[in-house]
């Protein structure tokens, strides 16, 4: 699939990276991140490999990746952990998002900050070269487990988007390919046995330590320490914003996201925001400012598998993952006073 979606790119890098990062971006809003980045970085490697050693498009190529997994988690309420998360404490609290109003809400957002984010990459790592010589040829597989999951990933985006028609909870409908994948034996011990287990012990690290701030008192401590109730309201949308995303870089999106969103809804039901309009535009910002993190390795499973292949350096990733993220929280806010309000 993603030889088929590339070859209208062509061979010149600048293209390739486009193409690599809308692929990555559509499969992460239906797929997991973690998932889709694994399978692109294979998918890179062979790119990778026919380009000259010092070329900075290496980095860019390398980046595109992670970067483009962020942003096109942020699209559904499946495609990253901090969706749900707000998601779920929304339900609790007698808000239902449907998942084609999520999409409403966040696709334009994810679609500009994709094409920024590449505009981002070319400036910090121009191509060195006009044209790469790749190998797109190549068919779908029509083995019966590949048929299997052409038919279940169709029937199962389908059914995502269309969840306010027929009223099935994308978590429901997220149970049917772990149903039929192991039932019909298209996923197998063989397939568990090969994911980066490095990478999600790297991922579990920063896991436990945002559990640890949770469990002794400090993340409560850091985000007491904020006096809420003395900002005006986009003000207030603005710090809940940079919180998320300087928290998010240093600890897992996931947990931020945990530890936020009860603070924004103890605000609104204390009458500090507007209903079910203020508690909604904070969880958006809470959601979409964790999933801009894109400084370090832990800040999010993409940017950890980066990493392990070597070919991106700490160092790239804080100097292209500080711009993006600052361009992010911007247009967060610029959608939360000229988007949001005219559509929830």
């Amino acid at each position: 699939m993603t030889r088929l979606l590339l070859r209208p790119f062509g061979s010149r890098p600048k293209f390739i990276i486009l193409g690599l990062m809308l692929v990555t971006a559509v499969l992460s809003a239906f797929m997991s991140n973690t998932a889709t980045t694994a399978m692109m970085i294979t998918v890179i490697l062979p790119i990778v490999a026919r380009m000259q050693p010092g070329d900075p498009a290496r980095v860019g190529i390398a980046l595109s990746v992670p970067f483009a997994a962020n942003i096109g988690g942020i699209a559904t309420p499946i495609g990253t952990p901090p969706n749900a998360v707000v998601i779920a404490a929304l339900n609790q609290q007698g808000l239902d998002i449907a998942f084609s109003s999520w999409m409403l809400y966040a696709l334009p957002l994810a679609i500009l900050m994709l094409f920024i984010a590449w505009q981002v990459l070319l400036r910090l790592y121009p191509p060195a070269v006009e044209h790469i010589s790749l190998d797109l040829s190549g068919k779908l597989k029509t083995s019966r487990n590949a048929i299997i999951l052409y038919a279940t990933f169709g029937l199962t985006v389908l059914l995502w988007v269309t969840e306010g028609l027929h009223g099935i909870r994308s978590s429901i409908v997220a149970l049917i390919p772990v149903a039929v994948l192991t039932l019909t034996t298209a996923f197998e011990k063989e397939d568990i046995r090969k994911l980066p287990w490095e990478v999600l012990w790297l991922i579990a690290g920063g896991i436990a330590l945002g559990i640890s701030m949770k469990e002794t008192g400090l993340a409560e401590w850091m985000v007491g320490a904020i006096s809420w109730d003395q900002f005006g309201y986009l003000m207030l949308l603005a710090v809940f914003g940079a919180v998320a995303l300087i928290m998010s870089n240093f600890l897992s999106n996931t947990v931020t996201a945990s530890l936020l969103i009860p603070l924004a809804i103890s605000l609104v039901t204390s009458g500090l925001l507007d209903g079910v309009a203020g508690m909604l535009m904070l969880g958006l910002v809470i959601a979409l400012g964790s999933s801009f993190a894109m400084v370090l390795p832990i800040s999010t499973p993409p940017n950890a598998i980066a990493v392990s292949t070597g070919m991106v350096q700490t160092k790239d990733m804080i100097s292209s993952g500080v711009i993006i993220g600052l361009i992010g929280l911007v247009l967060i806010l610029v959608f939360s006073i000229i988007y949001w309000p005219f559509i929830i």
